[in-house]
């Protein structure tokens, strides 16, 4: 008889319904005002460092969520409110956080890869030692995030809102370093 277990991540994705085998598939529990979007081909680990590769969380409520070391590779993070969110080291690989409200998110090491981040919110958000290597940040608004050891290197900038970012030994999107260009990466963007 195979079992169902209840796994309750507060600010994470709230409850996820596990089989013996894993998540196969779920409804995310969003916060307030959630459609109960259906979260498909999903595994789940013990936190942390929960495995929530490819998952759908479109639109989803993850301020202030705890989720250090998680694996995001591939997941649908579009429109998400990750207002806050400690992301620390988290594997955000080609991940899809378009228009996703990241203020003051803390993504340090995080690993954003071919990420797609076009018209995201970044402002004051920390992306220290982030590796955003060919990212799409088109658009985003960057304002006085920090960027301090990030490798942009081949990141696309186009119309991104770089207002009072700090650039500390930031690798720019031409292989430049930031410290060897006067302390910015602007001049540098492609």
């Amino acid at each position: 008889m195979l079992t169902k277990k209840i796994l309750v991540i507060p600010a994470v994705v709230g409850v996820l319904a596990l089989g013996g085998a894993g998540l196969a598939a779920a409804t995310g529990t969003t916060g307030a005002g959630s459609t109960g979007n259906a979260i498909y081909n999903c595994s789940a680990t013990a936190y942390p460092g929960i495995d929530l590769a490819g998952c759908g969380l479109k639109n989803a409520h993850l301020a202030d969520a705890h989720l250090l070391g998680a694996n995001l590779t591939g997941a649908n993070l579009t429109g998400a409110n990750l207002y806050g969110a400690h992301l620390t080291g988290a594997n955000l690989t080609a991940a899809h956080v378009d228009d996703a409200h990241l203020y003051g998110a803390d993504l340090t090491a995080a690993s954003l890869a071919d990420a797609y981040l076009v018209d995201a919110y970044l402002a004051d958000a920390n992306l220290n030692y982030a590796y955003l290597y060919n990212a799409d940040l088109a658009g985003a608004n960057m304002t006085s995030a920090t960027l301090g050891g990030a490798n942009l290197n081949d990141a696309d900038l186009a119309g991104a809102d770089l207002t009072g970012v700090s650039w500390s030994n930031t690798t720019c999107p031409d292989d430049t370093n930031s410290d060897n260009d006067g302390g910015t990466c602007s001049g540098h963007l492609s």
